[in-house]
């Protein structure tokens, strides 16, 4: 039979494979966040060579409603909990993707032509996406409740455009048309600057790595005082339990949280409340 020691340290010892593998694993995506921010340049004007950032203004969009690009989200929605005054809606992501409708730039007072790409990363923010995954109206929100309910959901697709008069970042090279007018295929498209995100995805990471690999620390330093099996001790076992539960979800959570634009989970959820016969809200998050 294994004595207290032994288990206590086996117990240790899988706790610190299991943190560190999660903490290697955010060093990892902070890395490839690095080297995306390293590979965008600093903006300059429009005439520059070679693919650089390029802040501009859309001043046209051939996509639908105007858009110059959009980020597409496809989600299903089932039926959460219900209650006498509460119906619930929650949605699941199932793909993603950005598509690049063309349209007209202008950076530096100059006009640059964007080539359409059916396929593109677009990037946009957060509350972009919450509003354009809103829920519209009542009458919107019976008719997803009825499919929500169902074995299959209701499917539907969330898409985030940048339209006219949206600041934009571009990455790309500007060549000259064959009519003498600037033209580019970008490689991104953001309503968001890329490298503001970058640093702050960065930074979160490395904070994150930072407060788990310290609670880590702490915990087992606490768990390894004397007298073991003490009181101190205890309580530092029982810290490196309640650790070993949390980290996980925890890594799951940075992980998303830190996700580029293109790559983050939407999810979210519409609730109906009512109350006296009578809808009280409808709140989409």
């Amino acid at each position: 039979m294994l004595s207290k020691e032994l288990m206590g340290a086996l117990a240790l010892a899988i706790l610190w494979v299991n943190t560190l593998l999660i903490a290697a694993t955010a060093l990892k995506q902070l890395a490839a966040v690095a080297a995306k921010l390293r590979r965008l340049s600093p903006p300059r004007s429009a005439g520059g060579a070679g693919g650089a950032l390029i802040e501009a203004r859309v001043l046209r969009g051939d996509g639908r409603g105007g858009a110059l690009a959009g980020h597409r989200i496809e989600q299903v929605g089932r039926a959460g909990a219900e209650g006498g005054a509460r119906e619930e809606i929650v949605f699941a992501d199932r793909g993603a993707g950005g598509e690049i409708y063309g349209g007209v730039v202008v950076a530096g007072g100059r006009e640059i032509a964007i080539a359409p790409a059916v396929e593109g990363e677009v990037w946009v923010s957060r509350a972009e996406l919450r509003a354009a995954s809103a829920c519209a109206s009542e009458a919107r929100f019976d008719e997803a409740y009825q499919h929500a309910r169902k074995a299959r959901g209701f499917s539907r697709t969330v898409e985030a455009m940048i339209c006219a008069g949206a600041p934009v970042w571009l990455v790309g090279a500007v060549e000259r048309g064959a009519g003498g007018g600037d033209r580019m295929r970008p490689a991104l498209v953001s309503s968001v600057d890329p490298r503001a995100s970058c640093r702050s995805r960065i930074a979160l990471l490395a904070l994150g790595v930072a407060g788990i690999l310290g609670a880590l620390v702490g915990c087992t330093a606490l768990a390894l005082s004397r007298p073991r099996f003490g009181p101190a001790s205890t309580a530092g076992a029982a810290l490196c339990l309640a650790f070993f539960l949390l980290v996980q979800p925890l890594g799951t959570a940075l992980r998303d949280a830190a996700r580029t634009p293109s790559a983050a989970p939407a999810r979210g959820r519409w609730v109906r409340r009512r109350a006296d016969g009578a809808t009280r809200a409808i709140v989409s998050s």
